[in-house]
């Protein structure tokens, strides 16, 4: 697969944040730790990034559906895959309401007058490649990735695609930092840096730099 999956899309919606409050809510909620209060005085430090289940979202959850409603519904209205040979029925996927299968992680920052969140989606359906894991422990898959800039009452949103590291459960027992994707801001380049490790080996083909102001897009910068 080439690396060019990495390059941000030229979609880019700009508008008036919509009124429905679940999407409205990530200006005003508190920090969760991706949104770390030290942020700005150490961009550079490499950090983990939230995780949310999107099956069933309350909370803070519900805000990040909101931003993939419209590719939820696209796989929502997919039947659940087939089962291989000999592979046991996933609760997950037997949700008559909910979004089934559906989770995403997401690293936000505040700046002076904006909050930009990036978040990648993953379902059964919307993702479209998966590389080969050096362990049993996490599957390597290639999913939608959205970069939300929200400043005033406005919001502008990018496509684009990342990687999505899906533990498995299964594999030998590891620590806590063994399959992991971290997060860091370039404050020169004005880029988010993404770095994915699986049994602490890192995946180098999913590393990967976002433009917070792509001059493809022609973004004022």
């Amino acid at each position: 697969m080439r690396s060019s999956i990495f390059a941000l899309g030229a979609a880019l919606a700009v508008g008036a944040i919509p009124s429905a409050q679940p999407f409205a809510q990530l200006a005003t909620m508190p920090p969760t730790p991706s949104q770390n209060p030290q942020f700005t005085s150490d961009p550079e430090a490499w950090r983990p990034v939230a995780h949310y289940d999107l099956a069933l979202p309350t909370g803070e959850a519900e805000a990040y559906a909101s931003i993939w409603q419209d590719r939820l519904d696209e796989s929502n209205g997919k039947p659940p895959p087939a089962l291989l040979p000999g592979q046991k029925p996933n609760p997950a996927m037997s949700y008559v309401v909910g979004n089934r299968g559906a989770s995403e992680w997401n690293f936000s920052i505040y700046f002076q007058s904006k909050l930009v969140v990036l978040t990648v989606l993953h379902t059964p359906h919307v993702c479209t490649d998966e590389y080969p894991s050096p362990s049993l422990a996490a599957k390597i898959k290639v999913c939608p990735m959205r970069l939300v800039t929200f400043e005033g009452d406005h919001y502008s949103i990018i496509d684009g695609a990342a990687c999505f590291l899906l533990k498995t459960g299964e594999g030998p027992i590891e620590d806590s930092t063994a399959t992991t994707t971290l997060v860091s801001y370039d404050v020169n380049v004005r880029a988010f840096k993404i770095r994915y490790t699986v049994s602490h080996t890192d995946i180098a083909q999913c590393a990967q730099t976002v433009l917070l102001h792509p001059a493809d897009v022609g973004v004022a910068k």
